[in-house]
């Protein structure tokens, strides 16, 4: 879904502050009331009506302590992921869920296998 145009925006903002009620000019744009009181908020806490960035990259907290990560998994090679995490909120102050964590360990090319039996094997 699209964000509203900044004309748009500029235009609900301009209504209520203009003394429309939030009804009204949730009607006459024909957008929701939560829609209204959200824009005139942002507007109010930031002094502008653009829309926030859709998608996009997003770092990872856990991206500058890679080799923290690696040593761990290193010097114990078979560490779960729910220690992990624990590890992280422990020593890193870092509260990740274990998702998330897995992620982050394909991206920085971690293995948090337990051994090589649990692979799975190929093709004859």
């Amino acid at each position: 879904m699209r964000p509203l145009s900044e004309d748009l925006r500029r235009r609900i903002i301009e209504a209520r502050q203009a003394g429309a009620g939030s009804v009204e000019v949730s009607e006459r744009f024909r957008v929701s009331r939560r829609t209204v009181a959200r824009l005139v908020g942002q507007y109010a806490r930031h002094g502008h009506w653009r829309p926030k960035q859709i998608g996009g990259y997003r770092r990872s907290r856990l991206a500058p302590y890679g080799r923290t990560i690696d040593r761990w998994i290193s010097r114990k090679a078979d560490i779960s992921l729910v220690e992990l995490k624990e590890r992280c909120q422990t020593e890193l102050g870092i509260t990740i869920g274990v998702n998330a964590l897995w992620h982050q360990l394909r991206r920085l090319g971690l293995s948090s296998k337990k051994n090589d039996a649990r692979r799975r094997t190929g093709p004859a």
